[in-house]
């Protein structure tokens, strides 16, 4: 996908099932991409929410999460107010 210039950044992965996720873009192989504490983005009235996992029932507060490539319609740099929220949610702390 030629992400070596946002290994790192807090990123954007879109699912092919509609499902996004936000997490710090680890490694890509040929056949995963590896986010570092994922979390689903989760509908939260007119504003989204973070679940701190990579399944609605899955375990929480996963270190990484492995992607396979045929599931992924995207990889992006997160939006700048997205990636505050993602890092307010995975931290507790509030960055100004």
């Amino acid at each position: 996908m030629g992400n070596e210039a946002i290994y790192g950044s807090v990123v954007t992965l879109v699912a092919v099932t509609g499902a996004e996720y936000v997490g710090t873009l680890m490694m890509e192989t040929d056949e995963t991409i590896i986010l570092g504490n994922p979390h689903i983005v989760t509908p939260d009235g007119n504003n989204l929410g973070f679940m701190p996992t990579i399944a609605m029932t899955g375990v929480p507060h996963v270190k990484e999460g492995h992607f396979n490539k045929p599931g992924v319609i995207l990889v992006t740099k997160t939006a700048e107010a997205v990636e505050k929220e993602y890092l307010k949610a995975k931290s507790g702390i509030e960055l100004l």
